[in-house]
């Protein structure tokens, strides 16, 4: 290297380590407290009930995007994918897979069964795009509560009051686009189980996909129906005792809700031998005990993961029923044997299909083909392992099972 080179080389190093000197001098630390300006949260409904989908953070100044990852950031409950920048803005990227595959404990019947509100604690270290700026953590913001998504926005929530029982309640009801009352309507009646039992506004609608996947455009193409979902309140049941009680006997409440179906038949253009009850634990317990004792109500069921007592279940012979438990949740699956076997016993045909449900819907959907193409009148499909309400949150999302209800006629 020639001397004229050797020069220049140590006068661009000699720059540049004054560079980084003043640079470093000039970097101003700040807690996150006071960068952060403002908090934002997206969500949508999920088979295992709302939850938060992003939450974004709008910080003062123009973020770094190689300052930022999921490690700077911490959600209680939740797990961090992603972190997208985009000016001054930080979008946090959550993980929205089903959280009772892995999870076996189901929440207390005082919590509500889903999201409302998250804390997102800055852990890290976040710069700002010209580096002069270093918010530091631990800062913790609360997002806005989370939005009621679309799709339950189409339910409109009405109350009830039974004048036989006095009994009152909410339900929430959805009518196709185009209602007229020139065409009859299919009904379908969903309940839900007893954590929506529940003063909370539309908190049946907001558990999971149960009530209103049969409202989505996808299923209306197909099955264009009425739908409502029963919430039986807190309120209702410390005036009025349980929805369903451990004899099977109908109760009360259960009498109501059957006023109810009737009164929705008066006050729609209902197609009568087309009432579909669609139900999960409590609910589904709830559906058998109503068709017992009126059995030319529902012209069929799909009967998710019920636990309790049926009291006399040879009744329901003549029933149209779809049962969906899972292996691992011992309750459901030792009642779907003792029912199932009830029913063959009564002489009625019963098919069976057993299966791993996931993400996959083909292995679902090729198990219930298999079911249906022995045309009995009573199905029981088993998903291996599973829990509770991991039952719900699978069975709902199955195509083929929805298809087989709006085959059924009286």
């Amino acid at each position: 290297m020639n001397h004229f080179f050797k020069k220049l080389l140590a006068g661009l190093t000699m720059t540049a380590s004054l560079y980084m000197s003043v640079s470093a001098a000039s970097v101003k630390a700040f807690p996150s407290s006071e960068g952060i300006e403002s908090v934002s949260v997206a969500s949508d409904l999920f088979a295992d009930g709302v939850k938060a989908s992003s939450i974004t953070l709008s910080y003062k100044k123009k973020i770094l995007a190689s300052s930022v990852s999921p490690d700077d950031y911490r959600i209680d409950g939740r797990v961090i994918t992603e972190t997208q920048v985009n000016g001054k803005d930080v979008t946090l990227v959550l993980d929205c897979s089903n959280k009772f595959v892995n999870d076996p404990e189901w929440n207390s019947i005082e919590d509500l069964p889903y999201e409302t509100q998250l804390t997102v604690t800055q852990t890290g270290e976040v710069s700002s795009s010209n580096s002069k700026t270093v918010y530091i953590g631990s800062y913790s913001v609360i997002t806005p509560k989370l939005s009621r998504p679309a799709i339950v926005e189409t339910f409109s929530e009405k109350g009830f009051l039974d004048n036989y029982t006095g009994i009152r309640f909410r339900y929430n009801i959805y009518q196709p686009e185009n209602y007229t009352s020139g065409w009859n309507y299919p009904l379908v009646v969903f309940i839900g189980d007893e954590h929506v039992n529940t003063d909370a506004a539309k908190a049946v609608m907001l558990q999971g996909r149960g009530p209103s996947v049969w409202a989505t455009k996808q299923e209306q193409s197909k099955h264009k129906c009425i739908v409502i979902a029963v919430q039986y309140t807190m309120e209702a049941a410390l005036a009025n005792g349980p929805l369903v009680n451990d004899e099977g006997s109908l109760t009360k409440a259960e009498s109501a809700v059957k006023e109810l179906i009737d009164s929705i038949c008066r006050s729609y253009r209902i197609d009568r031998n087309r009432i579909y009850g669609v139900g999960q634990a409590q609910g589904a317990n709830a559906l058998m005990t109503i068709a017992e004792n009126y059995p030319d109500l529902f012209a069929g069921m799909m009967l998710v993961a019920p636990q309790k007592q049926i009291a006399n279940p040879a009744k329901l012979a003549g029933q149209k029923m779809w049962l969906q438990v899972c292996e691992g949740d011992t309750a459901a699956f030792s009642r779907a044997n003792l029912l199932t076997d009830s029913w063959e016993s009564a002489g009625v045909k019963v098919s069976y299909g057993k299966w791993r449900a996931g993400d996959d819907a083909k292995p679902s959907e090729n198990a219930v083909a298999t079911m249906v193409a022995q045309k009995a009148p009573i199905n029981c499909g088993i998903f291996e392992g599973g829990n509770h309400p991991c039952t719900w949150t699978w069975a709902f999302e199955i195509e083929g099972i929805r298809d087989w209800l709006f085959r059924q006629h009286r």
